[in-house]
Order: C-alpha cells, then structure tokens, then sequence
C-alpha cells in the first residue's frame, strides 16, 4: 500500500554542477518551486508553459472585480520549511482561514468531517441499523482474514461493512471519478480515509469526534488554512518575480512539441503564438502529463510504454462560476454533495475565505464539476451546464434563480489523475524507462500521475531539485 507521504523517484544524476542548463517543462506550482530552487544556487533555467499565464490550477481570475481561483486550494502543510516559504513568500496578503465545511447528506446539511454522532443521529433508522450490524460483523471478520486492500470498494468494505462504506464514500468517489468504486485503486482509499481502531470509534460517538479524527485520514483537513487575501494567483506570481530576479527565463504560450536527446542533452521544440523555436539543455525537469510527454519523445519510447501512457486516466473539471446579488449565500468555506442527482461535486463561497474576492453587498460561487473529455456533461455547452447548476443549487435551497445576475465556465482538460487498478504498473513503467535517461526528471502532480495539493508540489519540487 503507497503511503499518504509524497515519495519521488530514485535520481540518476543529481543535478550538482554550476553553469549547466536545466529545462523545465510545466510552469504549475511544482515546476515553478524547482526553478525557483534551482536559480537561488545560482543555475540558469528555462521553463515552458503551454498557457498564457504560470500557476496550473493555482491561478486566480479577476471577473467584473470577482475573483475566482481556477481550483480550490487550501493551503497548509506539515513540513516546517514549506510552510515557512509559503509564509514569506505571500507575506501581508496572507491570511489565516478557520475551516467549515458541510456535506449535504440524506437531505440535511451537516458538519464535514461529519463527527460520528450526527451520522448516527443523520443517516436513516434502517440504513443506521444495518451498518451497525454490518460493521460488527465486519471486525469480527478481520480477527480471522487480512484485510482486501486491492480496490477503493475492497478496502472500505472490508474496515466498515457495505452499507456504511456505500453511503460515506463509495457513491462521492463514483460520483468524483466517474468510475465505479471497485475499478479504483485501493490507494485512494488509504490515502483519503485512513485506518482507524475500534475502541476510537465507541469513545467517538460519545466524546462528539469528528469522522476523520476518528479514521485518520491523511488528508490535511485542519481546523485553519492559509490563503493569500486575493486568490491562490498571488502564490505563483511571487514564486515567479523570485525567478525572474534571478535571471531564470519563464516562456508563456509555449506548448511542447518535441523533444530530443543530443550530444550535449536535450532539445525541447515548442510552439509559439510567433512560430516554432528550440532550446537546448543539460538537464529536463518535466512536471507535463505523462501521456504527453511520452508522446513528444525523441527517439520514440518502447511500444509497452507507449500503452502504458495511454493507459492512464485523468479527469477533466469544468468551473462554473456564478455571480449573486446577496452579500453571502453562506457561512462556510465549502460544501461537498454526493449525490448523483445533484451534478456538482462541491461549490465554495470565495468570499468566505477573504472578503476581498468579491464586492461588499454580492458574492459569487465556484461550482467544481469532473467530466472526462468527450463525455456527455463535457459536450454541454456552456449555457446548458449553468441552467442546469443554478437548477440543482434551488433544489438544495442555496440560492434562486432570480439572484444571478451572471456566470462564467471554464475547462480543464488535466485536473486530476485517477488511481485505477493498474495506475502504478503503468507509471512504474514509465518512470524506469524514463530513469535510464541521464538527467532527466519527473515532479508534480500531472508529471508523476500523484494526486497531491500544492504545498505537496511546492516540496516535490524543491526535492527534485
């Protein structure tokens, strides 16, 4: 089982020696935070990002003066100096979050992480007998077989029956990945849920704890997070004016193309609004997709891993971003929403993590969709999906119809990479194919298929380089 903490790949050759360059492929938060490493030591780097602007998923855009981050990011870590980086870096902007979140559960908002009494005292009499007769017989089980950890369903089923694994996290993670429960990789579980011991769940119901206090989740979902009063946007820009006082270069609208192995190491061709030009370098960091990056090397890679590349899955997110004439819709960071009649996953109230993300007396929402390319709900056009999210957030009492004055959509092709059941053969494959490449290197959450958050890319980063 892959443990909860970001692990990187074994390097060949650490990058070590002054006056070489080092070509970064990706200008998101991992592929920023190695560059800006790099040229604190004095090296010269080149970074290509394929967009207008650096930041990956950590941009922020202004809207009629609205600011909306393109993905939620709630930033916080464990790591002392990551933490202290993230600190100085945003410095006056920065702001310190007390979290509340909600999920809307058999009809009833309730407290997320839910604690273990208001599920007993939420969830329907005969579903809440059942799971406890299931989860008895459940642990009784175990004292005599090894838990299945194989897939998501597998894992959660085994530790809490199937009645409470189905209504607490199978149907949010089919409705998330939009992919059944047992063709996700048991990692996810492990990852999001974490273990628990049985006397910590009797003392919980009486002490009043919360669900992943009680389940250790891994996930960070501390009581407070840190965000810059503008938008998440700040904390690529400062990242960048660092490298750029440095000396580093940053090419925007770049998108790769190609890359060679030379005498001297690489060649990276790229695509300009002006045309198509190249670079050379000693070293590559490469934070891109996998699938296209294998795509784009020169000479082609082995057939297997040619597969395997095609072989992985990500899902993409549509942001539907909705403007409101009220001064707040709520009192909460964020709510999430499993049900599948219901076709958002979670929304956030920006505004309710810094009064600056939205003039005084309105507010806006951000509406968090996942899709896969091509898809049905990817096909919708934009006026479709907005209907249809304003309809749902009636249906949920949130807002009216009548309160919107505004709405904007925007796509994301390469959100999150999805950990099916054959997620690490693939990306083993590729990693030990790619390693037998001296000087070249993988980070980041689409660069080495992890799903982490962006002070976990931040440290990827940092390590790599």
């Amino acid at each position: 089982m892959e443990e909860s903490t970001t692990k990187l790949p074994k390097k060949k050759n650490q990058i070590n020696e002054q006056n070489k360059k080092i070509l970064i492929l990706g200008g998101g938060i991992a592929g920023l935070s190695v560059a800006w490493r790099l040229v604190e030591e004095g090296y010269t780097i080149e970074i290509f990002e394929r967009e207008a602007e650096v930041g990956g998923l950590s941009r922020t855009i202004n809207y009629k003066n609205f600011l909306f981050d393109y993905s939620a990011h709630r930033f916080n870590s464990d790591n002392p100096d990551i933490l202290k980086r993230f600190k100085q870096l945003i410095g006056k902007n920065l702001l310190v979050v007390h979290k509340k979140s909600l999920i809307y559960h058999w009809g009833k908002y309730i407290e997320y992480p839910p604690k273990v009494w208001e599920i007993v005292q939420t969830m329907p009499s005969k579903l809440l007998i059942l799971s406890c007769i299931e989860f008895v017989i459940t642990r009784v089980y175990r004292l005599f077989k090894a838990p299945k950890t194989n897939s998501f369903s597998d894992w959660t089923r085994f530790r809490f029956g199937k009645t409470l694994s189905l209504h607490l996290n199978e149907k949010y993670a089919k409705k998330l990945w939009k992919k059944s429960p047992h063709l996700l990789s048991g990692d996810w579980a492990y990852q999001r849920i974490g273990s628990f011991k049985i006397i910590d769940f009797v003392i919980a119901i009486f002490a009043n704890k919360s669900y992943n206090k009680v389940f250790k989740a891994s996930d960070p979902d501390s009581d407070v997070f840190y965000y810059p009063s503008r938008g998440i946007g700040l904390f690529p820009k400062k990242i960048s004016e660092k490298i750029l006082n440095k000396g580093g270069t940053i090419r925007t609208q770049a998108i790769v193309n190609k890359i060679d192995t030379i005498k001297s190491g690489y060649q990276v061709s790229y695509l300009t609004p002006d045309g198509s030009r190249k670079s050379t370098g000693t070293h590559i960091v490469s934070t891109i997709p996998l699938d296209l990056l294998v795509k784009s090397f020169n000479p082609k890679m082995s057939k297997q891993v040619i597969h395997a590349s095609k072989s992985l899955d990500y899902l993409a997110v549509i942001i539907v971003n909705i403007l409101i004439n009220r001064a707040k819709v709520t009192n909460v960071s964020w709510i999430y929403y499993p049900s599948e009649k219901i076709l958002f996953n979670y929304i956030m109230e920006f505004k309710n993590w810094s009064k600056k993300m939205a003039p005084k007396n309105q507010t806006a929402l951000n509406i968090n969709i996942t899709c896969r390319i091509g898809d049905e709900i990817w096909k919708m056009t934009d006026a479709e999906i907005t209907e249809r999210v304003i309809q749902d957030l009636e249906n949920v009492k949130i807002i009216t119809n009548d309160e919107v004055f505004d709405s904007f959509v925007h796509r994301l092709p390469y959100a999150y990479p999805v950990y099916d059941l054959n997620y690490q053969k693939n990306t083993q494959l590729i990693r030990s194919y790619i390693d037998t490449f001296p000087n070249f290197f993988l980070s980041g959450r689409t660069g080495n298929f992890r799903y982490i958050n962006s002070d976990q890319a931040m440290e990827e980063g940092i390590r790599c380089a």
